[in-house]
């Protein structure tokens, strides 16, 4: 997996450097670091703040280029992203200034909207990555956030829940009922349409070696998500995006845009195209 770690020189953005070397420890690809210069001014700054980011990835055993781009911070990422092919974009979430200066507004929302690769936007003060939860809304889709959580997990060594809330089924269809207050085994056990699309995912997570489980929650599908986070004590949180059709870019549906404005966990936006 190629990541590109993105810093402003904030410790924030430090922060979220160090939460992508925990996913680099166990990757044999080349991690790129970079910083946009907007000011002529902070170059120097911004160079000897890679520097010493780049002697911790290599103190993990990792290999590191870092690299200085000159421009708007977020057209600067996007281009090196594209031109580097990388697989995951790592993000801080409250610099003072340039890529992390809003959560959801400038710079972030523009990154994770256009970016052609997935984004990890990294909030609060977590390092370690142990515990992942990936959600799944029951497509397709659903089955490529889970094998991107697998795909971290893999080099990380965590385990992975994958969570799917039942949220729209037909209360006054009767033949729904029985899988209001099912579990996630007893949905794989009856082969439902969930629990079928339950066992590819977690099929996907053992063809990783990775330990995984499976997990139903029955209501609102934020509120749900949230609870689990809550309750859990889950590291990182695995969320989707779709393509949007004649587009270059990549659109958030509501559930994705209320996560990462209400979580504190990292967030990773999986790019399903």
């Amino acid at each position: 997996m190629k990541l590109l770690l993105c810093s402003d020189g904030s410790p924030a953005a430090a922060q979220a450097a160090r939460f992508g070397m925990e996913i680099a420890r166990g990757s044999n690809e080349l991690v790129e670091l970079i910083s946009v210069v907007e000011h002529p001014r902070d170059a120097d700054k911004l160079r000897s703040n890679l520097e010493a980011l780049g002697h911790e990835i290599e103190a993990i055993g990792a290999q590191c280029s870092i690299k200085l781009r000159h421009g708007h911070a977020a057209e600067q990422i996007l281009d090196e992203a594209a031109e580097w092919n990388a697989d995951l974009i790592v993000l801080g979430r409250a610099g003072q200034r340039g890529l992390t200066r809003f959560l959801m507004g400038a710079t972030a929302h523009r990154i994770i909207q256009y970016a052609r690769c997935s984004v990890l936007l990294h909030k609060g003060d977590q390092l370690t990555l142990k515990k992942i939860l990936a959600c799944t809304a029951g497509s397709d889709p659903g089955l490529r956030d889970v094998d991107m959580a697998g795909q971290v997990a893999e080099q990380t060594q965590a385990e992975v829940t994958v969570l799917h809330v039942m949220s729209q089924v037909a209360l006054s269809d009767k033949a729904y009922l029985p899988d209001l207050a099912a579990s996630a085994e007893e949905l794989i056990e009856r082969q439902t349409r969930e629990g079928q699309h339950l066992k590819a995912a977690i099929e996907k997570l053992i063809a990783r070696s990775v330990n995984g489980r499976p997990k139903v929650r029955h209501g609102f599908v934020v509120d749900e998500i949230l609870a689990e986070v809550r309750e859990g004590h889950y590291d990182l949180l695995v969320v989707g995006a779709h393509s949007a059709h004649g587009l270059t870019h990549w659109l958030l549906d509501d559930v994705t845009a209320d996560l990462l404005e209400e979580t504190n966990l990292p967030v990773l936006v999986v790019h399903s195209a």
